[in-house]
């Protein structure tokens, strides 16, 4: 049974909040010498602590699936829900928080330029209708957030281990997803018709004569 990362840049963001917390203790410290209010101190040392510990249970979450269940953790808290019971999977790009320029998608470098790290955003079901929203990880969560599980970045090995589970959903993987990672999907999928790779064009939302609905 393999475990999977459900974050992507984990090392640079626990050092970064380590490093936080260690400054803010050592304020702490410091305080006990410049203002002599011990009160302040401790809830400086004690704020720098949690500061540099409690991040890193969210930064390395995992997430596995054992016999039917698929297991997940959100915040450090555990969760498992059924295989059967996950609707569909949202294949697209993985963004994340880069400090002062906000969700951005993560890419790595290969020898052919950039490319963006892929996705995996599960959901107990999903509206077709919405899925042009849903380029990035982030907008899916947020799209689809009632009927969100969990999501992630992206495993093969784990997508192939769902695929072969008891899920019985769709897959929607986003065009330029399916075209980057397209021999590792076909391998996977072998061309099955649960599959639908989606655009950021509207669907199901204006009639074929390309005239709105709405009044």
């Amino acid at each position: 049974m393999k475990k999977y990362f459900k974050i992507y840049r984990r090392k640079p963001n626990s050092i970064f909040f380590i490093v936080l917390g260690g400054i803010f203790a050592v304020l702490g410290v410091l305080a006990i010498f410049w203002t002599k209010i011990l009160a302040l101190a401790v809830a400086c040392i004690a704020f720098g602590v949690l500061l540099a510990i409690l991040p890193q249970f969210v930064l390395y979450e995992r997430y596995w699936l054992k016999g039917e269940y698929l297991y997940y953790k959100k915040g450090g808290i555990p969760y498992k829900v059924r295989t059967a019971e996950i609707g569909a999977a949202v294949l697209c790009i993985y963004d994340e928080y880069r400090r002062g320029k906000g969700f951005v998608p993560a890419k790595f470098a290969t020898q052919n330029g950039e490319v963006y790290i892929p996705a995996m955003v599960l959901l107990r079901s999903a509206d077709e209708g919405e899925l042009d929203l849903c380029d990035k990880r982030t907008a899916a969560g947020i799209t689809f957030r009632k009927e969100k599980i969990t999501d992630a970045v992206l495993d093969f090995g784990f997508l192939e281990e769902l695929w072969k589970s008891g899920f019985c959903g769709k897959v929607y993987v986003f065009e330029d997803i399916a075209e980057l990672y397209k021999p590792a999907l076909d391998e996977i999928f072998q061309g099955s018709d649960r599959v639908i790779v989606y655009d950021r064009l509207p669907r199901n939302r204006f009639p074929k004569n390309g005239k709105s609905s709405k009044k």
